[in-house]
């Protein structure tokens, strides 16, 4: 799977998801709650995984979501 079939399911928000181990550059579903537990699109490792969002600071990707 590409980043583009993840857009074409809706995964159309970026976010880049950071906390003192990880950097994440994520593609989220529009009115993700991003305070919960929610599944985004990796685009560094290119597969979907399920996030912790409490663990993290979130905010918008403004690079990607052109």
């Amino acid at each position: 799977m590409t980043t583009d079939r993840a857009t074409a399911l809706g995964y159309t928000e970026a976010v880049t998801a950071e906390n003192a181990a990880y950097v994440l550059t994520l593609m989220v579903q529009p009115g993700t709650d991003l305070e919960g537990q929610f599944k985004a699109w990796d685009c560094d490792e290119q597969e979907f995984i399920m996030v912790s969002g409490w663990s993290f600071d979130i905010y918008p990707t403004a690079d990607l979501a052109a």
